[in-house]
């Protein structure tokens, strides 16, 4: 699948359809970030709040921000080794200025300027992306590795947002 929305990714960007471009970056993490949360979730006592949903409908910041907190525990190695805070906090700010392009996208006095700065936003999410593969390839390395037993830490959980829908 990550081959097939790389490729996909490629051939909007080489053809100038930033506006696609940046659609399925989006679209990607979304799905790589959906998956991380997925294994660990059920260890969370507040998972009945907003992440109880089996499907990926919790919001993309929601989800960067759960593997942020758990990045920042330096017991929770299969994060902290592999997410780095700093790639976590520029894809947020990608997501938001991502998102704050989308809904202008139909405004007339952001028109003109609108194919520049989608293909910034493209070309600065394209990277991202690929930085969010490695470190996911990383993390269910280390996740899957013989022995290894997360254990989701309580200071993650009593900072997690779903704490106060329970």
């Amino acid at each position: 699948m990550h081959n097939f929305f790389m490729e996909k990714i490629d051939d909007a960007m080489k053809s100038k359809r930033f506006i696609e471009a940046t659609w399925l970056i989006y679209s990607c993490f979304e799905n790589r970030y959906f998956r991380t949360v997925e294994k660990i979730k059920s260890q969370c006592k507040y998972s009945g709040g907003k992440c109880k949903k089996a499907s990926n409908d919790l919001a993309l910041r929601t989800k960067i921000n759960c593997i942020e907190r758990l990045a920042k525990d330096s017991f929770c190695t299969c994060f902290s080794n592999n997410f780095p805070v700093r790639l976590l906090e520029d894809t947020k700010r990608w997501v938001k200025d991502r998102n704050t392009l989308m809904h202008n996208l139909l405004r007339l006095e952001y028109y003109e300027s609108m194919d520049a700065k989608f293909e910034t936003c493209a070309i600065r999410g394209q990277g991202l992306l690929q930085q969010t593969y490695d470190c996911c390839t990383k993390f269910r390395k280390d996740f899957y590795t013989e022995g290894y037993v997360f254990v989701f830490p309580t200071s993650a959980m009593e900072t997690c947002p779903c704490k106060t829908h329970t």
